[in-house]
């Protein structure tokens, strides 16, 4: 899924039309391009000079003076009009080899910004926002940006309300990638039910799942609690007397796991998109305990290894393996059943299935790291063996990788190449739609004539899963 990239300022925007007259008098061809050398002035009033050149069909063409000519875009790559008619270019000032080459050489640039992971023209249409507000403070994570703004403080009433939806201590359903789909559950099924409080115990299953990753505790205990519940309007308790002459309804992980709101999917999207920027304004960098007093480790120590002091800058993708315990194959396919996409090309990761992706986007040339469950080492072992993907391939260095590091290094990259039927990668796919970052690719499968395709959209990353 690659969301439509955004068009922000009225440069950009005059930067993706084409100007041309058909054969008209010599007279009226010369008042026109005057007018239209005018308007362009005062529309792009930050240019350079603008240069006007026949385009050897009777009309003319206006560049820049960067030598960008004002044509169309194609995900975010300037397309040059080599059709240029350039003997025609002696009417005027301008070089006609330096124009086009000037042209060549700027879509180039802008094919290997196009991946960077700052806030340009690589963003989804959440970033749209953003860049209509030019004092918009964007969230950085790791040392990268991303292009989603900071979410703003929530209003949570304090008290305990009457009814009160209770998380207690040992209901735990599934692995990590389960328990966060779990968390965002919670709010949901509280906003459905209309609970008045949400009451989590302080050590139980669900604060072990969030805060392995994020909210850890780094001051006073009295700190923490008060910014974890501003955080998410909660209540956390340390015991059930607390919540006397309350209505408590107790759920389980299990029952969060399959629930399903009959809300309209935009509005869940939205609410989980928010919960995840939320728990990112405050990830663990290895300071501080969890709520069983345990040091915590940090969500960038897969970042700093592999990119080093280039982190914030560095163009990279990455490839999550999973076999998922042995049923990767079962779950895959009924994934795939809903879906559409390939039921085995996610699990083996062959490289004519990866290159498919990062071919036709640049990403070849460029570091591809691999993270995995150490269940299928044979993916590693093929795609290094290829010629194409082999000089790039790498793993995270060992001491530097766990479930939290490869999980953000996962989220912040240029692009990522997940499975389906992994929660995991589903919530990696999620987080980078909320954070704006395109190339996502979760849901493939070839077409009649056996190319790879892309087959469903951002309804998929949260759908059913949050359906």
């Amino acid at each position: 899924m690659v969301p439509s990239l955004s068009t922000s300022s009225r440069r950009t925007a005059m930067e993706k039309q084409k100007t041309k007259f058909g054969h008209i008098s010599r007279f009226g061809k010369a008042s026109i391009v005057i007018c239209v050398f005018i308007v362009a002035s005062i529309l792009l009033p930050d240019s350079p000079d603008l240069v006007i050149i026949p385009d050897g069909d009777g009309g003319v063409d206006i560049v820049s003076g960067t030598g960008r000519f004002l044509t169309e875009k194609n995900e975010g790559v300037t397309t040059v009009d080599e059709s240029v008619n350039v003997e025609s270019d002696a009417e005027t000032n301008a070089d006609p080899d330096a124009v086009v080459s000037e042209a060549k050489s700027e879509a180039t640039n802008e094919v290997e910004s196009k991946h960077s992971t700052t806030a340009s023209d690589d963003n989804n249409d959440e970033s749209d926002d953003n860049t209509n507000e030019p004092d918009v403070e964007l969230m950085e994570i790791c040392g990268r940006k991303t292009a989603a703004s900071i979410p703003n403080p929530k209003q949570c009433d304090s008290s305990i309300g009457k009814r009160v939806l209770l998380v207690e201590k040992w209901d735990k359903y599934g692995r990590t990638g389960n328990n966060l789909r779990e968390f965002f559950h919670l709010f949901q099924y509280a906003k459905d039910e209309k609970f008045d409080t949400i009451a989590i115990v302080k050590e139980g299953w669900m604060t072990d799942a969030i805060m392995k990753f994020w909210y850890a505790i780094e001051e006073s205990y009295e700190d923490w609690q008060k910014k974890f519940e501003e955080a998410f309007c909660v209540k956390i308790i340390s015991d059930k007397k607390e919540l006397k002459g309350r209505d408590i309804h107790k759920i389980t992980g299990r029952d969060l796991f399959y629930f399903k709101s009959p809300e309209d999917k935009k509005t869940k999207i939205d609410n989980q998109k928010d919960l995840i920027k939320t728990l990112f304004q405050s990830y663990n960098e290895g300071n501080g305990v969890d709520a069983l007093n345990r040091t915590v480790n940090d969500m960038c120590s897969a970042i700093d290894a592999s990119l080093g002091e280039e982190k914030s800058t560095a163009v990279y993708s990455v490839i999550h393996s999973r076999k998922l315990e042995g049923q990767g194959h079962k779950l895959l396919e009924k994934t795939s059943e809903v879906t559409g996409c390939d039921p085995v090309a996610a699990l083996n990761m062959d490289p004519d299935y990866v290159k498919s992706i990062l071919e036709p986007i640049g990403m070849l040339d460029h570091p591809i790291l691999l993270i995995s469950d150490g269940e299928n080492p044979d993916v590693f072992k093929r795609l290094h063996k290829d010629p194409d993907i082999g000089p790039q391939i790498r793993e995270v260095p060992k001491e530097s990788s766990w479930l939290g590091g490869d999980m953000t290094l996962a989220i912040m990259s240029n692009t990522f190449i997940g499975n389906p039927a992994s929660s995991l990668s589903a919530f990696i796919a999620q987080s980078r739609v909320a954070f704006g970052l395109n190339h996502t690719y979760l849901f493939r499968a070839r077409d009649g004539g056996g190319e790879w395709m892309d087959v469903c959209d951002e309804n998929c990353i949260f759908g059913p899963r949050l359906a």
